[in-house]
Protein backbone atom coordinates (compact mmCIF):
# COMPACT_ATOMS: atom_id res chain seq x y z
CA UNK A 1 0.00 0.00 0.00
CA UNK A 2 1.47 3.47 -0.80
CA UNK A 3 1.07 6.02 2.20
CA UNK A 4 -1.76 7.84 0.63
CA UNK A 5 -3.63 4.17 0.94
CA UNK A 6 -2.18 3.85 4.55
CA UNK A 7 -3.43 6.68 5.51
CA UNK A 8 -6.87 6.15 3.83
CA UNK A 9 -7.11 2.79 5.81
CA UNK A 10 -6.25 4.46 8.99
CA UNK A 11 -8.32 7.40 9.39
CA UNK A 12 -11.99 5.00 8.06
CA UNK A 13 -10.56 2.66 11.43
CA UNK A 14 -10.99 5.51 13.55
CA UNK A 15 -13.96 7.28 12.02
CA UNK A 16 -15.48 4.30 12.63
CA UNK A 17 -13.80 3.85 16.53
CA UNK A 18 -15.05 7.67 16.71
CA UNK A 19 -18.34 6.77 16.30
CA UNK A 20 -18.70 3.88 18.69
CA UNK A 21 -17.09 6.14 21.21
CA UNK A 22 -19.51 8.20 20.90
CA UNK A 23 -22.70 5.81 21.19
CA UNK A 24 -21.30 4.50 23.85
CA UNK A 25 -20.90 7.49 25.70
CA UNK A 26 -24.29 8.60 24.72
CA UNK A 27 -25.88 5.52 25.99
CA UNK A 28 -23.68 5.89 29.13
CA UNK A 29 -25.81 9.64 29.44
CA UNK A 30 -29.21 7.94 29.42
CA UNK A 31 -28.35 4.97 31.45
CA UNK A 32 -27.72 7.64 33.93
CA UNK A 33 -30.35 9.94 33.41
CA UNK A 34 -32.83 7.71 33.61
CA UNK A 35 -31.11 5.82 36.61
CA UNK A 36 -31.66 2.58 34.78
CA UNK A 37 -28.48 1.26 36.53
CA UNK A 38 -30.51 0.65 39.48
CA UNK A 39 -32.25 -1.84 37.77
CA UNK A 40 -29.54 -4.58 39.03
CA UNK A 41 -28.73 -2.98 42.14
CA UNK A 42 -25.97 -0.79 40.67
CA UNK A 43 -25.36 2.10 43.09
CA UNK A 44 -23.85 4.33 40.08
CA UNK A 45 -23.60 4.30 36.36
CA UNK A 46 -19.51 3.96 36.37
CA UNK A 47 -20.23 0.53 38.61
CA UNK A 48 -22.84 -0.53 35.88
CA UNK A 49 -20.55 0.52 33.42
CA UNK A 50 -17.81 -1.76 35.14
CA UNK A 51 -19.75 -4.45 35.19
CA UNK A 52 -21.79 -4.88 32.22
CA UNK A 53 -18.55 -3.90 29.88
CA UNK A 54 -15.22 -4.74 32.56
CA UNK A 55 -14.23 -1.15 31.94
CA UNK A 56 -11.82 0.35 34.49
CA UNK A 57 -13.46 3.12 36.69
CA UNK A 58 -11.00 5.53 34.96
CA UNK A 59 -12.59 4.69 31.54
CA UNK A 60 -16.58 4.50 33.56
CA UNK A 61 -16.02 8.00 34.42
CA UNK A 62 -14.75 9.25 30.96
CA UNK A 63 -17.66 7.36 29.31
CA UNK A 64 -20.13 9.50 31.67
CA UNK A 65 -18.11 12.90 31.51
CA UNK A 66 -18.21 12.81 27.53
CA UNK A 67 -21.74 11.37 27.33
CA UNK A 68 -22.85 14.51 29.49
CA UNK A 69 -20.65 16.79 26.81
CA UNK A 70 -22.91 15.15 23.92
CA UNK A 71 -25.94 15.93 25.79
CA UNK A 72 -25.01 19.20 26.52
CA UNK A 73 -23.48 20.42 23.19
CA UNK A 74 -25.43 19.20 20.12
CA UNK A 75 -23.28 20.65 17.40
CA UNK A 76 -20.60 18.04 19.14
CA UNK A 77 -23.16 15.35 19.20
CA UNK A 78 -23.55 15.75 15.43
CA UNK A 79 -20.11 15.53 14.85
CA UNK A 80 -18.90 12.78 17.14
CA UNK A 81 -21.96 10.59 15.02
CA UNK A 82 -20.45 11.63 11.85
CA UNK A 83 -17.01 10.50 12.90
CA UNK A 84 -15.57 14.18 12.56
CA UNK A 85 -14.76 14.58 16.17
CA UNK A 86 -11.80 12.63 17.87
CA UNK A 87 -12.05 10.44 20.65
CA UNK A 88 -9.21 12.04 22.56
CA UNK A 89 -10.90 15.62 21.82
CA UNK A 90 -13.92 14.24 23.09
CA UNK A 91 -12.34 13.28 26.53
CA UNK A 92 -10.69 16.64 27.15
CA UNK A 93 -13.54 18.38 26.36
CA UNK A 94 -15.69 16.25 28.37
CA UNK A 95 -13.47 17.42 31.11
CA UNK A 96 -13.81 20.78 30.62
CA UNK A 97 -17.57 20.63 30.16
CA UNK A 98 -17.47 18.70 34.33
CA UNK A 99 -16.30 21.93 35.36
CA UNK A 100 -19.03 23.49 37.45
CA UNK A 101 -16.79 26.54 37.53
CA UNK A 102 -17.14 27.39 33.46
CA UNK A 103 -21.31 26.05 33.53
CA UNK A 104 -22.49 29.35 32.80
CA UNK A 105 -20.06 30.45 29.95
CA UNK A 106 -19.74 26.96 28.07
CA UNK A 107 -23.01 27.92 25.88
CA UNK A 108 -21.88 30.98 24.61
CA UNK A 109 -18.63 29.11 23.52
CA UNK A 110 -20.05 26.63 22.01
CA UNK A 111 -19.41 26.93 18.35
CA UNK A 112 -15.82 27.73 19.34
CA UNK A 113 -14.67 24.61 21.79
CA UNK A 114 -16.19 22.20 19.09
CA UNK A 115 -15.57 23.28 15.47
CA UNK A 116 -11.65 23.68 16.81
CA UNK A 117 -11.63 20.22 18.12
CA UNK A 118 -11.63 18.94 13.81
CA UNK A 119 -9.31 22.33 13.58
CA UNK A 120 -6.11 21.93 15.37
CA UNK A 121 -3.41 19.00 16.15
CA UNK A 122 -4.78 17.66 19.49
CA UNK A 123 -2.11 19.57 21.42
CA UNK A 124 -3.16 22.79 19.86
CA UNK A 125 -6.32 22.08 21.06
CA UNK A 126 -5.78 20.98 24.20
CA UNK A 127 -3.85 24.86 24.79
CA UNK A 128 -6.64 26.18 23.31
CA UNK A 129 -9.07 24.56 26.08
CA UNK A 130 -6.51 25.35 28.68
CA UNK A 131 -6.98 29.28 27.94
CA UNK A 132 -10.61 29.38 27.73
CA UNK A 133 -10.82 27.52 31.21
CA UNK A 134 -8.04 30.10 32.78
CA UNK A 135 -10.05 32.98 30.96
CA UNK A 136 -13.65 31.41 31.99
CA UNK A 137 -12.51 30.49 35.44
CA UNK A 138 -9.50 33.39 36.19
CA UNK A 139 -9.84 33.16 40.46
CA UNK A 140 -9.87 29.35 39.92
CA UNK A 141 -7.06 28.70 37.44
CA UNK A 142 -5.39 31.33 39.74
CA UNK A 143 -6.00 29.26 42.73
CA UNK A 144 -4.41 26.24 40.88
CA UNK A 145 -1.58 27.87 40.06
CA UNK A 146 -0.91 29.05 43.29
CA UNK A 147 -1.82 25.40 45.41
CA UNK A 148 0.92 23.80 42.92
CA UNK A 149 3.43 26.65 43.92
CA UNK A 150 2.53 26.32 47.65
CA UNK A 151 2.46 22.63 47.70
CA UNK A 152 6.25 22.60 45.96
CA UNK A 153 8.23 19.74 47.06
CA UNK A 154 11.37 18.42 46.09
CA UNK A 155 12.18 14.80 48.06
CA UNK A 156 15.65 12.87 47.39
CA UNK A 157 16.47 9.57 48.89
CA UNK A 158 18.99 6.88 48.65
CA UNK A 159 17.53 3.32 48.40
CA UNK A 160 19.78 0.22 48.58
CA UNK A 161 21.54 0.82 45.19
CA UNK A 162 19.43 3.21 43.37
CA UNK A 163 18.62 7.01 43.95
CA UNK A 164 15.47 8.33 43.36
CA UNK A 165 14.37 12.19 42.94
CA UNK A 166 10.40 13.11 43.32
CA UNK A 167 9.67 17.18 42.92
CA UNK A 168 6.24 19.15 41.98
CA UNK A 169 5.66 22.45 42.17
CA UNK A 170 3.94 25.46 39.93
CA UNK A 171 4.37 25.46 35.73
CA UNK A 172 5.96 28.80 35.73
CA UNK A 173 9.16 27.51 37.89
CA UNK A 174 8.97 24.42 36.48
CA UNK A 175 9.54 26.30 32.41
CA UNK A 176 12.50 27.53 33.70
CA UNK A 177 14.08 24.31 35.06
CA UNK A 178 13.00 22.17 31.72
CA UNK A 179 15.11 24.76 29.57
CA UNK A 180 18.37 24.59 32.05
CA UNK A 181 17.49 20.52 31.97
CA UNK A 182 17.34 20.43 28.25
CA UNK A 183 20.36 22.55 27.46
CA UNK A 184 22.69 20.05 30.16
CA UNK A 185 20.84 17.05 28.20
CA UNK A 186 21.74 18.48 24.79
CA UNK A 187 25.29 18.97 25.98
CA UNK A 188 25.45 15.08 26.71
CA UNK A 189 24.45 14.14 23.80
CA UNK A 190 26.35 16.29 21.94
CA UNK A 191 29.82 14.85 23.98
CA UNK A 192 28.30 11.30 23.11
CA UNK A 193 28.18 12.21 19.25
CA UNK A 194 31.93 13.89 18.85
CA UNK A 195 33.28 10.54 20.89
CA UNK A 196 31.67 8.86 18.24
CA UNK A 197 32.78 10.51 15.36
CA UNK A 198 36.32 10.21 16.64
CA UNK A 199 35.87 6.60 16.67
CA UNK A 200 33.69 6.28 14.09
CA UNK A 201 34.17 9.08 11.81
CA UNK A 202 31.99 9.47 8.53
CA UNK A 203 29.78 6.18 9.39
CA UNK A 204 28.78 7.24 13.01
CA UNK A 205 25.06 6.93 13.67
CA UNK A 206 22.40 7.54 16.90
CA UNK A 207 22.65 4.06 17.36
CA UNK A 208 26.09 3.82 18.17
CA UNK A 209 26.46 6.22 20.78
CA UNK A 210 27.50 4.80 24.13
CA UNK A 211 24.64 5.89 26.12
CA UNK A 212 21.04 5.84 25.83
CA UNK A 213 19.16 9.07 26.13
CA UNK A 214 17.71 8.04 29.84
CA UNK A 215 21.41 7.63 31.07
CA UNK A 216 22.67 11.03 29.22
CA UNK A 217 19.29 12.56 30.99
CA UNK A 218 20.01 11.25 34.60
CA UNK A 219 23.82 12.34 33.62
CA UNK A 220 22.61 15.82 32.67
CA UNK A 221 20.69 16.14 36.11
CA UNK A 222 24.02 15.20 38.17
CA UNK A 223 25.86 17.90 35.55
CA UNK A 224 23.20 20.42 36.78
CA UNK A 225 24.23 19.76 40.49
CA UNK A 226 28.29 19.56 40.02
CA UNK A 227 27.63 22.75 38.10
CA UNK A 228 25.55 24.59 40.91
CA UNK A 229 28.07 23.37 43.55
CA UNK A 230 31.17 24.73 41.71
CA UNK A 231 29.66 27.75 39.70
CA UNK A 232 26.00 27.62 39.18
CA UNK A 233 26.47 28.33 35.19
CA UNK A 234 25.36 26.51 32.24
CA UNK A 235 27.13 25.12 29.61
CA UNK A 236 24.83 26.88 27.13
CA UNK A 237 25.03 30.42 28.91
CA UNK A 238 21.99 32.04 30.50
CA UNK A 239 18.49 29.88 29.91
CA UNK A 240 16.28 32.15 27.92
CA UNK A 241 12.40 31.55 28.78
CA UNK A 242 9.90 33.17 26.32
CA UNK A 243 6.47 34.01 27.47
CA UNK A 244 3.97 34.88 24.89
CA UNK A 245 0.89 37.34 26.08
CA UNK A 246 -1.72 38.85 24.31
CA UNK A 247 -1.25 42.96 24.85
CA UNK A 248 -5.23 43.00 25.89
CA UNK A 249 -4.72 40.32 28.75
CA UNK A 250 -1.25 41.95 30.07
CA UNK A 251 -3.57 44.97 30.48
CA UNK A 252 -6.39 43.25 31.89
CA UNK A 253 -4.45 41.44 35.06
CA UNK A 254 -2.16 44.20 35.49
CA UNK A 255 -5.22 46.76 36.13
CA UNK A 256 -6.93 43.59 38.16
CA UNK A 257 -3.22 43.50 40.58
CA UNK A 258 -3.48 47.32 41.03
CA UNK A 259 -6.98 46.55 42.37
CA UNK A 260 -9.11 47.56 39.78
CA UNK A 261 -12.28 45.58 38.77
CA UNK A 262 -12.12 45.51 35.00
CA UNK A 263 -14.56 43.68 32.48
CA UNK A 264 -14.11 39.96 32.38
CA UNK A 265 -12.03 38.53 28.96
CA UNK A 266 -13.84 37.09 26.33
CA UNK A 267 -12.51 33.26 26.42
CA UNK A 268 -13.26 32.76 23.00
CA UNK A 269 -10.71 34.83 21.54
CA UNK A 270 -7.70 33.40 20.73
CA UNK A 271 -5.22 36.47 21.22
CA UNK A 272 -5.90 36.26 24.99
CA UNK A 273 -2.99 33.93 25.77
CA UNK A 274 -0.34 33.64 28.15
CA UNK A 275 1.96 30.47 27.75
CA UNK A 276 5.38 29.80 27.10
CA UNK A 277 7.06 29.45 23.57
CA UNK A 278 6.42 25.61 23.65
CA UNK A 279 2.45 26.23 24.68
CA UNK A 280 3.10 26.01 29.27
CA UNK A 281 0.06 27.58 29.60
CA UNK A 282 1.38 30.05 32.30
CA UNK A 283 -0.74 31.59 35.39
CA UNK A 284 -0.89 35.76 33.99
CA UNK A 285 0.00 36.50 37.70
CA UNK A 286 3.32 34.81 37.42
CA UNK A 287 3.67 36.78 34.22
CA UNK A 288 3.48 39.74 35.75
CA UNK A 289 5.83 39.08 38.29
CA UNK A 290 8.12 37.85 35.51
CA UNK A 291 7.38 41.31 33.93
CA UNK A 292 8.29 43.42 36.89
CA UNK A 293 11.90 41.29 36.74
CA UNK A 294 12.52 42.26 33.29
CA UNK A 295 12.24 38.98 31.97
CA UNK A 296 9.29 38.73 29.82
CA UNK A 297 10.00 39.37 26.30
CA UNK A 298 7.15 40.98 24.38
CA UNK A 299 6.00 39.18 21.16
CA UNK A 300 3.48 40.98 18.42
CA UNK A 301 1.63 38.47 16.57
CA UNK A 302 -0.77 38.91 13.44
CA UNK A 303 -4.18 37.84 12.85
CA UNK A 304 -3.06 33.96 11.74
CA UNK A 305 -0.27 33.47 14.74
CA UNK A 306 2.43 35.22 12.51
CA UNK A 307 5.76 36.69 14.38
CA UNK A 308 5.92 40.14 12.75
CA UNK A 309 8.65 40.28 10.43
CA UNK A 310 11.77 41.90 12.22
CA UNK A 311 14.70 40.85 9.56
CA UNK A 312 17.07 41.63 7.17
CA UNK A 313 17.73 39.54 3.84
CA UNK A 314 20.36 37.00 5.25
CA UNK A 315 21.03 33.13 5.03
CA UNK A 316 20.06 32.17 8.53
CA UNK A 317 17.86 32.74 10.87
CA UNK A 318 19.74 34.22 13.81
CA UNK A 319 19.14 36.68 16.73
CA UNK A 320 15.70 38.25 17.39
CA UNK A 321 14.12 37.25 13.97
CA UNK A 322 15.63 33.25 14.93
CA UNK A 323 13.65 33.65 18.10
CA UNK A 324 10.36 35.23 16.40
CA UNK A 325 10.05 31.82 14.19
CA UNK A 326 10.82 29.62 16.68
CA UNK A 327 7.52 31.09 18.42
CA UNK A 328 5.63 30.35 15.07
CA UNK A 329 4.77 26.59 16.43
CA UNK A 330 5.25 25.44 19.98
CA UNK A 331 6.85 22.23 18.55
CA UNK A 332 8.18 20.88 15.19
CA UNK A 333 5.85 22.02 12.14
CA UNK A 334 6.14 18.29 10.79
CA UNK A 335 3.22 16.18 11.37
CA UNK A 336 3.00 13.74 13.89
CA UNK A 337 6.32 15.02 15.65
CA UNK A 338 6.31 16.48 18.94
CA UNK A 339 9.50 17.55 20.46
CA UNK A 340 8.68 21.07 21.39
CA UNK A 341 10.30 24.29 19.30
CA UNK A 342 12.95 25.34 21.69
CA UNK A 343 14.58 21.73 20.48
CA UNK A 344 14.11 22.52 16.74
CA UNK A 345 16.25 24.20 14.43
CA UNK A 346 14.81 27.61 12.57
CA UNK A 347 13.54 26.15 9.15
CA UNK A 348 12.61 27.83 6.25
CA UNK A 349 9.32 26.53 4.77
CA UNK A 350 10.12 27.99 1.18
CA UNK A 351 13.48 27.04 0.88
CA UNK A 352 16.32 29.86 0.47
CA UNK A 353 17.41 27.89 -2.58
CA UNK A 354 14.52 28.65 -4.28
CA UNK A 355 14.50 32.15 -3.44
CA UNK A 356 12.75 31.89 -0.02
CA UNK A 357 12.70 34.93 1.93
CA UNK A 358 14.66 34.85 5.42
CA UNK A 359 12.00 36.20 7.35
CA UNK A 360 9.81 35.33 9.60
CA UNK A 361 6.28 34.73 7.62
CA UNK A 362 8.54 32.22 5.89
CA UNK A 363 10.01 30.29 8.56
CA UNK A 364 9.28 27.88 11.49
CA UNK A 365 10.75 25.16 14.02
CA UNK A 366 11.44 21.83 12.59
CA UNK A 367 13.49 19.05 14.34
CA UNK A 368 17.05 18.14 12.45
CA UNK A 369 15.61 14.93 11.17
CA UNK A 370 12.33 16.71 9.31
CA UNK A 371 14.73 19.90 8.13
CA UNK A 372 16.74 17.88 6.10
CA UNK A 373 14.07 15.24 5.15
CA UNK A 374 11.97 18.20 2.99
CA UNK A 375 15.12 18.20 0.84
CA UNK A 376 13.52 14.81 -0.53
CA UNK A 377 11.10 16.77 -2.42
CA UNK A 378 8.56 17.58 -0.06
CA UNK A 379 6.81 20.21 0.15
CA UNK A 380 5.16 22.86 3.44
CA UNK A 381 3.26 25.20 3.14
CA UNK A 382 0.97 27.46 5.71
CA UNK A 383 -2.99 28.90 5.15
CA UNK A 384 -4.47 31.82 6.03
CA UNK A 385 -5.69 30.12 9.14
CA UNK A 386 -2.20 29.61 10.63
CA UNK A 387 -2.62 26.00 9.80
CA UNK A 388 0.50 23.65 8.21
CA UNK A 389 0.16 21.48 5.49
CA UNK A 390 2.69 18.94 4.04
CA UNK A 391 2.89 17.74 0.32
CA UNK A 392 4.87 14.37 -0.86
CA UNK A 393 6.86 14.42 -4.17
CA UNK A 394 3.86 13.07 -6.14
CA UNK A 395 1.22 16.41 -4.44
CA UNK A 396 -0.51 14.01 -2.15
CA UNK A 397 -1.10 15.74 1.23
CA UNK A 398 0.19 14.06 4.93
CA UNK A 399 -1.67 13.70 7.64
CA UNK A 400 -5.33 14.04 9.12
CA UNK A 401 -5.86 17.50 7.21
CA UNK A 402 -5.31 15.83 3.82
CA UNK A 403 -9.75 14.61 4.45
CA UNK A 404 -10.50 17.60 6.06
Amino acid sequence: MTPTELESVARRLDGERRRAEAALAMLVQRVDTANAFTSDGHRSVKAWGRATCNWSGGEAARFLKTGRMLARFESAATAASAGKFGVAQMHALGQLVGNQRVSEQLDASEELLVSQASLLDYDDYITLLAHWEALADADGAHSDHERAHRERRAHLSIVGERVYLDAAGGAAAGVGLQEVFEQFSRSEWLADWDAGVQRHGDEMAVHLMERTDAQRRFDALQAIFGAAAVSGQSPAGEPVVNVVVGYELFEHHLRRALGERPAPLDPTNPAHRCETADGVVIDPYDMLVAAALGQVRRIVLDSAGVVVDVGRKQRLFTGALRDAVMLVSHRCIWPGCYPPASQCEADHVLPFSHAGPTAASNGGPACGHHNRWKSRGYRTWRDPNGQWHHYRPDNTEIGWRAAA
